[in-house]
């Protein structure tokens, strides 16, 4: 439980944290890279935590290369980073479907590969 608490916060710390701190070339894209899990999770509907059992989609193989990313950044590493990417598809769950679409559709082409 108190693993669970401690990724809450820091997923609520990832979403709310000001986007400048990613312009720096030496910050950490785990904000980005779990707002982008998040989106093509909520977009594709596929469960971050679980990923990639029962994966399948469109969207399946890019939320696997934004994960991949993400488990590779520092302090996001393994659940952490799930958690956190699990809290932003619940937040892009709660958005209009053209701004959740929208925001997918960005890191299809940032992180396409």
């Amino acid at each position: 439980m108190r693993k669970l608490a401690a990724a809450a916060a820091l997923a609520c710390a990832l979403i709310t944290a000001p986007a400048v701190a990613q312009q720096s070339p030496d910050a950490s894209q785990a904000q980005d890279l779990s707002l982008c899990a998040g989106a093509v999770a909520a977009v594709g509907t596929l469960d971050v935590v679980n990923y990639p059992r029962g994966a399948s989609g469109e969207w399946s193989a890019l939320l696997g290369r934004i994960l991949d990313q993400l488990n590779r950044e520092e302090g996001v590493e393994g659940m952490t980073g799930r958690y956190a990417a699990s809290a932003a598809k619940d937040y892009w769950s709660e958005q209009p479907a053209a701004e959740r679409q929208a925001a997918a559709q960005a890191c299809r082409e940032r992180y396409a590969g």
